[in-house]
């Protein structure tokens, strides 16, 4: 009974999380990566497994199916795809433990046999499991320890929106040293509103603008620092629709581009191939137009999308919670997380 009701564990879970991607019922694809690796774990405590193989199998089918549940979100992808280069090496660890300098290469050209039954392999990955759990709860604060390496005295900042992760960071800047943030408000959200008000009460000088005077300010600006949704595998981003503009602009001026991510936003699907297509999310327009005006509203279609691409060309530097890199860094990043297909 013990073990029936681990395996209904899982199942529910999984079914749980594919209804709130269906029917977009998350707040933060954070959310979505810890939910994930609660399942995951579930999976792995249960007996629906013998070997590393079915473990990897279970792995990569349920990253499919959550991405097709929905298209637009990487996390639950990104961490199951994680966790089989996790298994992958817990296996050979495992496998070649009391040896001496037999450990293969995961990427070598030896093909391994993954179906053979290894004792103590689950404690191995439910271990993994636990130390990925740590990383996601610390990420942000990880990031903001970096603030004082990026962050000079009096500089001028500017931001996009909302980021939580950026938010830490620049509170933590400025217990070091006295800095201005000019925040965009970035619509049709205007949840640069609410960091505004966040910072005010740090103490912080905030300057709140309109997306349209984002090009006026820039000369001011020293450095831009935002968050974004994911990094994707040649180094571009898909972000909160309007950073392109912006990222342009500041590129013209000359102004630095730093871009915070956990290490769980790092994706490894290319922008535009078959599998990835950029897929954005579109919301309701009525942040745009006004319902009362019916007559323009049975003439016009309104677009809301949630997402920006920004070429790699754009950002300057990643800051990571495992370190700073350039974006030309990112396919060793993408090596050292992911199995290479």
């Amino acid at each position: 009974m013990a073990n029936a009701s681990k395996e209904s564990q899982y199942i529910i879970l999984l079914q749980q999380l594919e209804i709130s991607l269906k029917r977009g019922r998350y707040v933060r694809s954070h959310e979505l990566a810890t939910r994930t690796l609660r399942l995951a774990e579930k999976y792995v405590q249960s007996d629906s497994w013998k070997n590393a193989e079915e473990v990897m199998q279970w792995l990569e089918n349920t990253a499919d199916r959550l991405t097709k549940a929905a298209v637009s979100e990487s996390a639950p992808s990104n961490v199951l795809k994680r966790l089989i280069k996790t298994v992958q090496e817990d296996f050979m660890t495992r496998k070649n433990q009391g040896r001496m300098h037999t450990i293969s290469r995961l990427d070598s050209d030896t093909k391994v046999d993954y179906s053979e039954e290894l004792p103590d392999l689950r404690s191995d990955i439910l271990g993994a499991i636990l130390d990925l759990s740590s990383e996601l709860e610390n990420g942000a604060e990880s990031i903001a320890e970096d603030a004082e390496k990026h962050i000079n005295a009096n500089e001028v900042i500017m931001t996009i929106g909302r980021s939580r992760t950026v938010e830490a960071f620049l509170k933590r800047a400025a217990k070091i040293n006295k800095l201005e943030v000019i925040i965009v408000k970035c619509g049709p959200f205007y949840q640069g509103k609410d960091l505004a008000k966040s910072l005010t009460k740090s103490k912080i000088k905030t300057t709140l603008i309109n997306d349209t005077a984002a090009f006026s300010m820039m000369s001011r600006v020293d450095k831009i620092v935002i968050g974004t949704h994911t990094v994707l595998a040649n180094g571009g981003l898909k972000a909160i629709a309007g950073c392109h503009q912006i990222l342009l602009t500041a590129k013209y001026f000359n102004v630095p581009v730093l871009v915070l991510a956990a290490s769980y936003k790092l994706s490894p699907e290319y922008p535009f191939s078959a599998e990835m297509k950029i897929t954005n999310r579109f919301v309701s327009p009525e942040e745009l137009i006004d319902y009362k005006d019916g007559d323009m509203i049975d003439n016009v279609q309104v677009y809301a999308p949630v997402f920006d691409y920004v070429p790699p060309e754009l950002v300057s530097l990643f800051i990571f919670n495992m370190g700073s890199h350039a974006p030309s860094y990112i396919h060793r990043l993408l090596h050292d997380t992911y199995t290479q297909t």
